[in-house]
């Protein structure tokens, strides 16, 4: 399987569970520390407490929303070395009926260990300069 194509599964199985608020799901495939790069700076999250806690934060977040769905397609796949790649995608959350309730896009910095992928840094700078419907 192409490197591109092993990307494209794990985001589509991360967007998976985060729709499902599978938290166990969504902190397995977030490597510690986590760095989170936001538009304000950024801040690491160095204990499985912090990740679970600020998971619940983003999922209550988009509950608070309305948000009942959620899609990720990867835009595009840039491999670097020591098993690593930078990963644009293209986030959509929804309400129940389907509509867009934001988009934005992430720029991730991914790696992979025996061939199982997680997250090293977690762009939300795209997320937080995205306007809710």
């Amino acid at each position: 399987m192409s490197i591109d194509a092993e990307i494209a599964a794990f985001i589509a199985a991360h967007a998976d569970a985060w729709n499902t608020g599978d938290v166990d799901a969504i902190a397995d495939v977030m490597g510690l520390p986590q760095m989170l790069a936001r538009s304000d700076g950024s801040t690491f999250i160095e204990t499985d407490e912090e990740l679970v806690a600020w998971i619940d934060a983003r999922l209550a977040e988009w509950d608070s929303r309305g948000v009942e769905g959620v899609t990720a397609v990867v835009a595009k796949v840039e491999p670097l070395p020591d098993d690593a790649a930078r990963v644009t995608t293209n986030w959509r959350l929804v309400d129940a009926d389907g509509k867009a309730l934001m988009t934005f896009t992430a720029i991730d910095t991914l790696v992979s260990d025996d061939d199982d992928w997680s997250f090293v840094v977690t762009d939300l700078a795209g997320e937080d300069a995205a306007a809710w419907a």
